[in-house]
């Protein structure tokens, strides 16, 4: 279960180009298999955030 200000990573098969050197954090608490998550290391005032599903992603301290 991913819960809020967890640190997370985006498994490789569902990655964008230059997602592997953001630092992902949980906005929210997971409900319903999604969570809501944003980077941490843009240097934007305002980074933006998505909702992704919870199979797209592991908790950073855990391995695929």
């Amino acid at each position: 279960m991913i819960k809020q200000k967890d640190i997370i990573k985006i498994k490789p098969e569902f990655q964008d180009e230059g997602d592997e050197a953001l630092i992902w954090m949980a906005l929210e608490d997971e409900d319903g298999g999604r969570v809501r998550i944003a980077p941490l290391n843009t240097g934007l005032k305002f980074p933006p955030n998505q909702i992704v599903d919870t199979k797209m992603l592991y908790k950073a301290n855990q391995t695929n």
